[in-house]
Order: C-alpha cells, then structure tokens, then sequence
C-alpha cells in the first residue's frame, strides 16, 4: 500500500504542476473540483475498488506436450508439465499491426490502413534442475525442428536417432504446441489468461557456468515463435465481495504462488540479526512461510 501511495502522490503532483500552468489547479478535493484538480484519495479509492494494482510475480506458465514423437525420448509428459515450477521470468507477448499505404479511388493523398498483425516472440527464462531434465527437453525439442545429426554417419552425412540427416527439417505439427501464461492477484485469485497457439522455440540460450558461481542457479533463455494468442479475462461476479475467497481451500497452483512470494520475503530477511527488530522480522517471515504450506489463505 506504502507504494501506491506514493504513486498516487507523484500522479498529485504532476497533475498539480499541469493545472497550474492552465490556471484550472484547485485545492478542492470532491468530485465537484475543477477540472485539473487531482484527488489523492479518490485515486487510491479507484485502485481499491480495482482490488490493486497487478503485480508481476503472480504469474503462470503451461506448456502443452508437443505431439511430436520425440518427446517419449526427452522426458515426456511429466518433464513438460513440470516446467511451469521452472519457469522464473516469461513476457506476455503484444502484437504489431502493420500498416499499408492506402490512396482512396487511386488519387489524392495516401492514408494507412491495417494490412495484417503479427504477434511478438515470447522470451521466457528456466531455472535448471539438477537432473537436466529441462536443459534436455529444450535440446532435443530444438534440434527435431532442424536435424543436428548424430555420431552415426551414412554416405558421409550425419544423422540422428530417427535417421533424419543433419539440416532436415521435421513436419510442423511435430513441433508445435500450445502454451498458456496465467496471471493471478495478491489473493492467488485468477485475473488473466493469455493463450497462445502454434509455438515453437526459435533460438535455445546459452547455458552459463563458472567456478565462481557458488550461489548462482543455472538458466536457460527460450525465445518462442507464435502464430497467434487469445486473451481471456476472469472477472469475479458482478457484486461479488473478494473476501469470500478468504476462508477457502487453496489450490496446488495458489500454492504454489503463495509459497513463492512468501519464499522471497524469508530470503531477503536472512541475515545475520544486528537487533531484536532484525529477530522479530525473521521469526515472523519463517512462520509465515511455512503457513505457505497450509490449506487455507490466512
């Protein structure tokens, strides 16, 4: 709340600084101000009512089996259905609408019109598990898209597995899949979905190692290619009051995001206590964590 606040301040007074130059500020407050006047409290009532502002660790990641007979041999199903635990940064594509030079009766000036869209790639980023069950998966999903070959050799041409020589490329719907990026508010409520269709990987990031990285978490970036994406938003019922969702079960997935967020604070608050403060505030985040664990939003 602290930081909407001080939104809702910095709005205060740019808006102040802009009525000023009109002449059109006013010290009023109400509804009835003046045009220009800015009323703290009203933007805040207008975020509330909103249920907040949305924050951008509320997210999920899905990722459907591609159909590709491929995947039996890096993992499987359990393998793709457990990156969305994996997945630590993704962005929710836009769309680009290009425009094409127009002229009405073929005379007199040209004006734009739409001509087509197309979506944007998705860069999404993936911790690594110690097994290398993700790093594989994302390997043998690229290369039978484009055949890397293998170690056996015919007619001085490298093959893979399946026989495919280096170079050939595999029938799109082998590849192809789809993938869905869920957005949730600070009550692991569902606020949006945005699901998009026919994706493939279209560049597989590097790894990076070093003896020095004693903390560090190894990840992989995937950039994914998009046909299209449909955007979905579930809205409560008209009239319906959050708080109802306050005493009920929670779902894996909404635990999943609360053992999350709570994980970070207890991260940020270990350290070495300098003073009972620093005490009461690791007590108090360690417990909290571990209610993550419960089955009901406290």
């Amino acid at each position: 709340m602290a930081k909407i606040y001080n939104v809702a301040k910095d709005l205060f007074n740019l808006a102040k600084g802009k009525a000023l130059e009109t002449g059109e500020y006013n010290e009023g407050v109400g509804e009835d101000s003046p045009k220009g006047a800015f009323n703290v409290g009203t933007f805040l009532g207008k975020v509330q009512e909103a249920n907040g502002l949305a924050r951008a660790n509320r997210y999920l990641v899905e990722i459907d089996t591609p159909q590709g007979a491929w995947v039996q041999n890096s993992g499987g199903a359990g393998v793709v259905q457990s990156l969305q635990f994996f997945c630590d940064n993704v962005n929710i594509p836009g769309a680009a609408i290009i425009p094409v030079d127009h002229r009405r009766n073929s005379i007199g000036p040209f004006d734009r019109r739409a001509q087509a869209i197309v979506p944007s790639e998705i860069s999404a980023s993936f911790m690594l598990d110690a097994r290398g069950r993700n790093l594989n998966f994302f390997q043998q999903w690229a290369t039978n898209i484009v055949s890397m070959g293998g170690p056996e050799k015919a007619a001085d041409v490298t093959v893979d597995f399946k026989g495919a020589a280096f170079g050939e490329i595999a029938y799109r719907n082998d590849y192809i899949t789809t993938m869905r990026i869920k957005t949730f508010d600070m009550a692991a409520q569902h606020i949006n979905t945005t699901t998009m269709y026919e994706v493939w990987p279209s560049q597989i990031g590097d790894v990076t190692l070093g003896w020095a990285q004693n903390d560090e978490i190894a990840r992989l970036t995937v950039n994914f290619q998009v046909r299209n994406w449909v955007a979905e938003n579930h809205q409560l019922p008209e009239g319906q009051d959050p708080s109802v969702y306050a005493n009920r079960a929670l779902s894996p997935m909404e635990q999943l995001l609360r053992i999350g967020q709570t994980g970070t604070a207890l991260k940020a608050s270990w350290k070495k206590p300098s003073n009972v403060g620093d005490v009461i505030n690791l007590v108090s985040n360690a417990q909290t964590f571990l209610g993550s664990f419960g089955g009901r939003k406290g």
